[in-house]
């Protein structure tokens, strides 16, 4: 028997269970997304706030910098601390010249000379807070005068030597070379600085530091 499916209600019967479902589904997905955007939008103000106050504390910090320079400069400026950068100047090299004893530096210079090199000259002097050592010599032969730079090399207490003349010897009876070496002498170990001539003064500070 054929049957013909046929609706003869004035108003039929819709199905709308899959239309609510598919909107009930979609409102969800709108609330999971505004919540995310709010969230997002919240966490962005947040470090935004924080980048604007860190920004504003920074240049604070810079203006009181540039204000404290002017005010360091400013004092430079002045004549009283002029005159006192100009007696520190003077100072410095004489307290260099104070911690040199012509005592141990002989005695060390005794131990390195060869047998065969004669001390001619030796003539010490400050540069920039360093002690320059000047020493002339004549060598038999260029095998003692490098063996002499061996030995200052070696040694602890000099260092940076340089050669400033090479020439014939014109001492009377003595053959060979003569030879002007200029190199840096530590005129105490670092650790008899504090009990013997004392530390430099410091332009930075004013003192002795």
């Amino acid at each position: 028997m054929l049957r013909v499916p046929l609706n003869l209600a004035t108003k039929p019967f819709f199905n709308n269970r899959r239309f609510y479902a598919a909107s009930l589904l979609l409102g969800l997905v709108f609330v999971v997304l505004s919540a995310a955007n709010l969230i997002l939008y919240l966490a962005h103000r947040s470090q935004s706030l924080r980048l604007n106050r860190e920004l504003a504390e920074q240049t604070a910090e810079a203006g009181r910098l540039e204000q404290e320079q002017q005010e360091i400069w400013a004092r430079l400026q002045r004549p009283e601390t002029e005159d006192f950068l100009n007696l520190v100047d003077y100072l410095n090299p004489l307290i260099a010249q104070r911690t040199f004893s012509w005592t141990r530096f002989l005695n060390q210079m005794e131990n390195l000379v060869p047998h065969q090199l004669q001390i001619v000259a030796v003539a010490p002097r400050i540069a920039e807070s360093e002690i320059v050592v000047e020493i002339y010599c004549n060598a038999r032969s260029g095998a003692d005068y490098i063996e002499f730079v061996s030995r200052l090399e070696a040694d602890p207490n000099f260092y940076q030597v340089n050669l400033m003349t090479e020439d014939v010897s014109k001492s009377p009876n003595f053959v060979g070379k003569h030879y002007g070496l200029q190199v840096k002498y530590r005129a105490q170990p670092a650790q008899e600085q504090a009990g013997d001539g004392g530390p430099q003064f410091d332009h930075a500070s004013g003192s002795v530091p």
